[in-house]
């Protein structure tokens, strides 16, 4: 072999070297950062509780559920057969559940979808009620309740139906928006 020969097969193997170390390098890179768009998972919960706390440590609220999937671009969540627990004026509990939950992004507003229930049992008060609805969207840092949705509130002193509600758990107030029909039970 003649020293031209020899030379190209150096260089060559050189050459595939480098292209190599640089290919490695740039995937390396690759990993580490993310676009905007791009959706990576950055943990999973399976047969979780979190308890997210105020400032002060009393409860917000409290989430429990099947799976729990967090995108690392967005922070945000998606929650299968959640049930939250947050509490009222008066300090009731109040529970919430549905077939699936999402939070868009990090301490916002919690979307629940598919048979959502929301039910309230005062010990203190004997009041006690049960909403449901296909939807809902709760404001955790607002304490705030809402819907566009077709919703059906049962009570011991009767039963509304309407479309959309918004209801300030401060407040102990609910308000149904439109198309209200109300059936009384009579007192005992």
């Amino acid at each position: 072999m003649n020293k031209s020969g020899l030379l190209l097969l150096i260089s060559a193997f050189i050459f595939a070297i480098a292209i190599t170390w640089l290919n490695t390098s740039w995937l390396t890179v690759k990993d580490f950062t993310l676009s905007k768009n791009e959706k990576k998972i950055d943990y999973y919960l399976s047969d979780f509780t979190l308890l997210n706390t105020q400032k002060n440590g009393q409860m917000r609220y409290r989430i429990k559920g099947q799976h729990l999937v967090h995108q690392q671009s967005t922070g945000g969540s998606q929650i299968f057969k959640p049930l939250i627990q947050a509490r009222d004026s008066d300090n009731t509990i109040i529970t919430i559940q549905s077939n699936k939950a999402q939070q868009p992004l990090k301490d916002g507003v919690i979307q629940l979808l598919g048979n959502v229930t929301v039910v309230k049992e005062s010990k203190i008060t004997n009041e006690s009620f049960q909403l449901e609805t296909k939807d809902l969207n709760y404001n955790p840092q607002e304490k705030i309740l809402s819907s566009d949705a077709k919703v059906s509130l049962h009570s011991d002193s009767g039963n509304i139906e309407g479309i959309g509600f918004h209801s300030k758990l401060d407040e102990s107030e609910l308000r149904i928006l439109s198309n209200v029909h109300i059936e009384f039970k009579p007192a005992n």
